[in-house]
């Protein structure tokens, strides 16, 4: 895929340790983060935790102790947390993002993403037809 490096890369490069920021994760770049989409929860560092947990591929390290809930259950399985990064650059799901339009709809403004997504503010608390059906009610149509 375009953007991503490969498998054997990644392996490589797994260990790779950034401090304070996630700007190099392949996630920054993706359409689905951007747009809220993503099957990951917004992050790859949640499907990681679970298919490859970092307690499990590092056994010999101590806990680490930098982030508050630390010693929750799972939170150890997770690569990136307390200030230390593991950036992904790989996942199966990535579509490079390209930016959003913003435009004016009937009650409130939305972005419009290349693959035609629109996310709205009123979509989620109080759907397409209830906002239209008001907005045909305030210029008094039927």
């Amino acid at each position: 895929m375009t953007g991503q490096i490969s498998l054997i890369d990644y392996i490589n490069d797994r260990d790779n340790i950034t401090f304070g920021g996630c700007g190099q994760c392949v996630c920054q770049s993706c359409l689905y983060r951007w747009s809220g989409r993503c099957p990951y929860g917004g992050c790859w560092d949640k499907h990681r935790a679970e298919i490859d947990p970092y307690d499990k591929a590092h056994p010999d390290k101590p806990p680490r102790t930098g982030w508050s809930y630390w010693d929750k259950p799972g939170e150890q399985a997770h690569w990136c947390r307390g200030g230390t990064f593991y950036p992904i650059h790989y996942c199966p799901k990535f579509v490079k993002y390209q930016g959003q339009k913003v435009q004016e709809c009937l009650k409130a403004m939305v972005s419009v993403f290349q693959d035609g997504y629109i996310s709205c503010s009123l979509v989620d608390t109080l759907g397409c037809e209830a906002c239209y059906r008001e907005f045909e009610e305030h210029i008094g149509g039927d």
